[in-house]
């Protein structure tokens, strides 16, 4: 798995290249935490490159997400691949931030 992070302004932009799982799942806590001490008011996360996303790399993005909601920052999935798309909408996680595909 490689991930990408980069900042725009108080956007982070974060893609993500192959399978998120338990494995690597600590990276992507990496990178989480990054993004919650900066000054990133929005995370844009492209992962249309993204194999699949373990229970536990699901389960990282929910804590990050209630931790940055509560500084104020906001998700969006600005890409992901069909199979992505799917385990997000069947999870209902596109209830909680906008899920786009492709």
């Amino acid at each position: 798995m490689n991930i990408n992070l980069k900042y725009e302004g108080d956007r982070a932009l974060m893609s993500i290249d192959g399978f998120l799982n338990s494995d690597n799942a600590h990276l992507f806590q990496e990178k989480l935490d990054e993004v919650l001490k900066s000054d990133a008011r929005m995370l844009d996360l492209d992962l249309f490159q993204c194999k699949n996303i373990s229970s536990v790399g699901i389960g990282k993005l929910l804590l990050f997400y209630k931790d940055f909601i509560g500084k104020g920052g906001d998700i969006e999935v600005v890409r992901s691949s069909s199979t992505i798309y799917d385990l997000f909408a069947m999870l209902k996680l596109n209830q909680l931030f906008p899920v786009n595909l492709e």
